[in-house]
């Protein structure tokens, strides 16, 4: 895979496993340094040092998507932590009425 993503930003949201967890990775692969975000900090760790070890920087954050507050935070801390605003990348499967709350990342951007 090319770096075409480098100098990118991503965000994952449920990137703690499963697809979430591949999709971190494979943005890595591209090129993008990969902000991740689950309800469990434990479970998001051992994933960032995965990003990591693929020449990445990687931030992790602890975050419900279905509560507006956590979510409203997350794209100052992570573009502090990168350097730049992320592009997110939904995996949570959890959706709050007609609309996933990830949207309130992509506005943010």
């Amino acid at each position: 895979m090319t770096d075409s993503l480098t100098g990118r930003v991503a965000l994952v949201t449920g990137g703690s496993k499963g697809i979430g967890r591949a999709v971190a990775l494979a943005l890595a692969g591209a090129g993008a340094d990969v902000a991740i975000c689950a309800r469990k900090m434990t479970e998001l760790e051992p994933v960032a040092e995965e990003v990591r070890a693929l020449g990445r920087r990687s931030f992790a954050a602890a975050c419900d998507v279905t509560d507006s507050e956590q979510v409203s935070r997350l794209p100052a801390a992570i573009a502090e932590a990168l350097g730049a605003p992320p592009r997110p990348c939904s995996s949570h499967g959890v959706f709050a009425g007609d609309r996933s709350r990830v949207e309130a990342l992509q506005a943010a951007k």
